[in-house]
């Protein structure tokens, strides 16, 4: 299962391969033949073509990628920020600074596998820094142009995250926030690709590698995010092995290999079918090389040349997961080991390790049954909480002061109102026949009194049950509130997978932390 996570372009020298407590082993580097073949420069087609024109990237590396070189050589090295005619726009590229590290623990044991530091906690203090670096590059650019934000694999989810923070702070009103229409986000072999991600499939349950499901393309606004994974590859393309256990396992070694070293070719790729947008999010899927098979794509990477007819055969005999898709038997839904893991969790009560900010807000959300739509909707009905509450109270004060002002005007015995339980408002006791028996009701209906001791009557017996229930009212009003605000929770849950931010930013500030700038093409 770790294998599935640790797949990053692995930068010669720079990666520590394991250390557990304070020891840490010796390197382990690939050959330098593999994954080193020439590149096609050219813009993708299923990318805008106007994306790097006036623009700053946010590139954030993946697993050991520490200066951001690997990255660098898959995206901006191929074409991906030039212009349609193959002029490069140049946008100012601040790379991330973040550990770019892989590793878990064990009984509180840290066990890291790349890097130093546990995937959950790499990915969350990348996403700190780069939400602090794009606030850098909009001010740099004089709050226009477009922001993009870049990741892949590991550093996926630090882009998407990203996306989310800032989107929650332009929701939100904080100043300064950049806009969702001055946003991009390209993302490659994102682990939380729908349905196929290794995080959706991978139960979460190893502390520092837990695993944050499907994610939701709403939680990122008007935010234009392009997802691309190729096919056969074991982050974004790993097949659900309970509806398919042969395939899934069987292209696992060369899922890896893909990963890893092949998602530079993607210029050399074709599409499969058109690509899906759900929302503002467009989902890309690459079929490799040759036949397309991650077997026969490996085998020729590395120098054996295998010809198409065996990418055709093995297709035939294993078919590759096709990422995105949903696993079927028989025309039924198989939900993957971690769906079926937050349906027993859901049963049982408990709650699923996680720790991405959109899964944790939406939690908190569901815990406080508030909105996180923006704090301007909690401010507003708070006030209008307040509103009411001071309304009624008023209200309770005002009818008390008119029945006492009635008190003052004599009654008549005979006028007694019946039902009421309370004695006539003559400034003495009420008469022993005040007992409703005696008199017809008929003959009693309240509405035919028109003297003003029978409007003092109602209006003491409605002063002594305000003062009874005056605290009530005030509580009423603001379970009204917190009802109207459930109301609007429950609207906007009416989509499978609600949108969802949170007044609890911490991320609407400007300037970075340290980072590596440089100039793609340059």
């Amino acid at each position: 299962m770790v294998g599935l996570f640790l797949q990053p372009g692995f930068q010669p020298g720079s990666a520590h391969a394991l250390g557990i407590g304070g020891i840490q082993f010796p390197d382990i580097d690939p050959p330098v033949s593999i994954g080193d073949q020439e590149l096609t420069r050219k813009k993708p087609d299923w990318l805008p073509p106007s994306l790097g024109e006036n623009a700053s990237v946010i590139l954030v590396p993946g697993t050991t990628d520490y200066d951001g070189s690997d990255q660098m050589a898959r995206t901006a090295g191929i074409g991906f920020y030039d212009s349609p005619d193959d002029t490069d726009y140049h946008p100012d590229i601040t790379t991330v600074d973040y550990p770019a590290a892989f590793g878990l623990k064990i009984f509180g044991l840290q066990i890291d596998l790349a890097g130093v530091g546990t995937f959950n906690e790499s990915v969350d203090k990348g996403t700190a820094t780069g939400v602090q670096d794009a606030y850098a590059a909009w001010e740099t650019q004089r709050q226009q142009g477009t922001v993009i934000v870049n990741g892949y694999s590991q550093s996926g989810p630090v882009a998407m995250n990203i996306a989310y923070e800032l989107h929650k702070d332009y929701v939100n009103g904080v100043e300064g926030a950049i806009p969702d229409e001055n946003v991009a986000v390209v993302v490659g072999a994102d682990s939380r690709f729908p349905n196929t991600g290794v995080e959706n499939v991978v139960p979460s349950f190893i502390d520092g590698m837990y695993t944050n499901g499907d994610r939701d393309p709403a939680d990122t606004g008007d935010i234009k995010v392009i997802s691309y994974c190729v096919q056969g590859d074991a982050t974004c393309g790993v097949g659900n092995p309970f509806a398919d256990p042969i395939g899934t396992f069987f292209y696992l070694i060369p899922g890896f290999y893909t990963h890893a070293f092949l998602e530079s070719h993607v210029n050399d790729y074709t599409v499969v079918g058109e690509p899906k947008t759900v929302g503002n999010t467009t989902y890309v899927v690459l079929k490799g090389d040759g036949g397309g098979n991650p077997w026969g794509m490996m085998l020729r990477d590395v120098g054996i040349d295998v010809p198409k007819e065996f990418d055709e055969a093995l297709n035939t005999l294993i078919p590759v997961p096709m990422p995105g898709e949903q696993a079927e038997i028989g025309g039924h839904a198989i939900p993957t080991p971690r769906e079926l893991q937050e349906q027993i969790y859901e049963k049982l009560g408990w709650t699923v390790p996680a720790t991405d900010p959109d899964v944790l807000d939406k939690r908190a959300a569901g815990a406080t049954g508030s909105s996180t739509a923006t704090t301007e909707t909690a401010a507003t009905t708070e006030t209008a909480a307040t509103t009411e509450t001071v309304k009624t109270t008023e209200t309770v004060k005002t009818t008390e002061t008119t029945a006492e002002s009635a008190s003052a005007v004599p009654t008549a015995p005979d006028t007694a109102t019946p039902d009421t339980g309370s004695p006539a408002a003559t400034g003495s006791e009420a008469p022993e026949v005040s007992e409703p028996e005696t008199a017809e009701p008929e003959t009693a209906e309240p509405e035919t009194g028109s003297g003003p001791e029978t409007e003092a009557t109602r209006s003491e017996s409605t002063a002594d049950e305000a003062d009874d229930h005056s605290g009530k009212t005030s509580d009423m009003s603001d379970d009204t509130s917190s009802d109207d605000t459930s109301s609007d929770d429950t609207s906007s849950d009416d989509e499978p997978s609600s949108g969802s931010t949170d007044s609890e930013s911490g991320s609407g500030t400007s300037g970075g932390a340290s980072s590596n700038s440089s100039s793609a093409g340059q």
